[in-house]
């Protein structure tokens, strides 16, 4: 459970920071991992092209915190891209 978290936090500090690029390093170097992590970069590649210039993490929770099982667990995580300071 610990170390799920831990790696999912690597994933959700790349994310918040719209780094795809270190997101993407460290997919492919094994220090962290995502189901659908090609795809997460490829969304913020998407997203930053159309012109989108930050990132919020808007929820994370993982499988055993909602069934108490932590023996084997699974993240899940929402976010959501923005262009603009979010004052509109």
């Amino acid at each position: 459970y610990e170390e799920a978290v831990r790696v999912d936090r690597m994933v959700m500090e790349a994310v918040s920071e719209f780094d795809d690029r270190r997101l993407s390093d460290s997919l492919s170097s094994r220090v962290c991992e995502a189901c659908g992590g090609g795809p997460i970069v490829s969304a913020m590649i998407a997203a930053r092209t159309l012109g989108a210039d930050r990132a919020e993490v808007l929820a994370y929770a993982n499988s055993g915190d909602v069934t108490g099982d932590r023996s084997q667990v699974v993240g899940y995580m929402a976010a959501a891209f923005f262009k603009g300071n979010g004052e509109n």
